[in-house]
């Protein structure tokens, strides 16, 4: 299940497996998002660029100069503004940019 944040992203559970998967294919492409065997989606943007998201809800992505990981609150996507932004707490984010 996913509900629209206030500035106009969908905010999701980052456990919600399918939810995550929807949003990943609608982000990077139906193409571009494999699930591994231990159940992490991971969607690839060629090169070293990735987001992958683990069956726990946490987050690894892998973009030069600047990779994350963490264990979101939630995970905003917003498609039309190409933003993926994985909220942490009350004030902690981090934002992923579609290359």
């Amino acid at each position: 299940m996913h509900r629209h944040s206030t500035d106009g992203g969908s905010s999701v559970d980052p456990a919600d497996r399918a939810a995550v998967r929807d949003h990943l294919e609608r982000f990077a492409g139906p193409d571009a998002v494999t699930e591994a065997d231990d159940g992490t989606l991971r969607a690839d943007f060629g090169g070293r660029t990735n987001v992958a998201v683990a069956p726990d809800g946490t987050i690894d992505t892998g973009m030069p100069l600047h990779s994350f990981a963490g264990s979101p609150e939630r995970l905003v996507f917003d498609h039309d503004g190409g933003e993926l932004r994985a909220e942490l707490d009350g004030e902690s984010v981090y934002v992923f940019r579609h290359p």
